[in-house]
Parts: structure tokens; C-alpha cells; sequence
């Protein structure tokens, strides 16, 4: 059995390759999946269960084009893993350009995701983060 930052690793790895099936099979099947952030991104709802995850998937990939995914820094407490990163894109259909940082706090049981939490925060278009060091 997978530990739980190898599972953490895993579901970054799959989600990477395109390898949607494989991510919801490291998901528990009643996981809870909560994305907070901007009221205005489709994706910042709560979604529960491996068909609330792949609704979650849906709207992600047909909302953004990711030219930039990356888990900066890993924490481990435990069944508990917090990864901080950053991404980068273009909206589909407008094309504009967009910035995120998260936190992601995911809660491992037996080598299943059973709670995904992710702190959101977004810049579009013309908006700039402020400068920051990982």
C-alpha cells in the first residue's frame, strides 16, 4: 500500500498524464472534494463522491489549458499532506491568460484520497501576482 505522500504523488503524476481513471481509482469512492476560491470559477464548489471528483475533472479541463502545473513544496502530518504550487494558462475559448497559487490539503486513508481541500488564489488577464519565493 501506497503511503500517503506516494499517493499525493500519484494523483499528480496521473493527473499529469492525462490519466483521469487512474486518479478516481486513488480517490476513496465517498471522498469529499472542496475547491474554495474566486465565487466567478465553475470549479470552486464542493463535489462528493469519484462522480463529484470527475464532474470536478470535466469542468477543470474544459475550462483551462495549462501550459504550467507545478507542486512546489510537500508537508506531511501524518494521513495528511499539504502540497503548495502554482499553475499557469489560458481560459478556453477567451484565451485569457491566467495565474493561480494553492494550497492542496489532502486527507489519505489506505492509500485512498478520502478529503481534498484546495486554497484558490487567481489572477486573469492583466492582473499580477505579487512577487514570492517558494
Amino acid at each position: 500500500m501506497l503511503s500517503p505522500r506516494e499517493t499525493v504523488e500519484a494523483v499528480y503524476r496521473l493527473f499529469a498524464a492525462g490519466d483521469l481513471e487512474g486518479f478516481l481509482a486513488l480517490c476513496d469512492p465517498e471522498i469529499e472534494w472542496v475547491v474554495n476560491g474566486p465565487a466567478h470559477l465553475e470549479k470552486c464548489q464542493a463535489f462528493r463522491g469519484r462522480d463529484g471528483v470527475r464532474r470536478f475533472l470535466e469542468i477543470l479541463t474544459s475550462s483551462w489549458d495549462f501550459t504550467d502545473f507545478a507542486a512546489r513544496r510537500t508537508f506531511v502530518d501524518g494521513d495528511a499532506v499539504i502540497v503548495l504550487g502554482s499553475e499557469r494558462g489560458s481560459e478556453r475559448g477567451s484565451q485569457t491568460p491566467f495565474e493561480n497559487r494553492w494550497a492542496h490539503v489532502f486527507d489519505v486513508r489506505g492509500g485512498k484520497v478520502t478529503r481534498f481541500r484546495e486554497f484558490l488564489c487567481h489572477w486573469s488577464g492583466d492582473e499580477q501576482p505579487p512577487p514570492m519565493t517558494w
